[in-house]
């Protein structure tokens, strides 16, 4: 079973990675054509504290930014992730949890989240401002 102190380990050890609070944690990927992408990990318990799960979660656009139809219709394509709303901004969100947890069950999530959050900001929005 793995715990959130191992996926913060393990994301350390391979990433470029910081702690924002004891259950979140920022990454900046270089993606494609010298642009990047933002990325959140956040770690949440259900269950009163029986389930540990962690997020995947990448920004893309604010909300006034695009057409939420357009933007709904090209997250249906998608394999991994969901769309999301923090604040303004448009989100691409996965979930996994966190008992019996693969380190592929983490990486690569995290590899289509960055991808396909940047494919969309490059589609819907034009620039790179996430």
């Amino acid at each position: 079973m793995a715990t959130w102190g191992d996926v913060k380990t393990f994301v350390h050890e391979n990433y470029k990675a910081d702690d924002l609070s004891d259950e979140v944690m920022k990454m900046v990927f270089e993606t494609a054509d010298l642009r990047s992408q933002l990325v959140f990990l956040t770690h949440y318990t259900l269950q009163s504290g029986a389930e540990d799960w962690v997020s995947v979660e990448s920004p893309f656009a604010e909300i006034d930014a695009v057409d939420l139809g357009k933007a709904l219709d090209e997250v249906g394509n998608l394999v991994c992730g969901g769309l999301s709303k923090v604040n303004t901004m448009l989100t691409l969100k996965h979930s996994v949890p966190l008992a019996n947890l693969n380190i592929n069950e983490l990486q690569r999530p995290l590899a289509l989240v960055v991808n396909s959050a940047d494919a969309l900001e490059k589609t819907l929005v034009g620039g790179d401002k996430f």
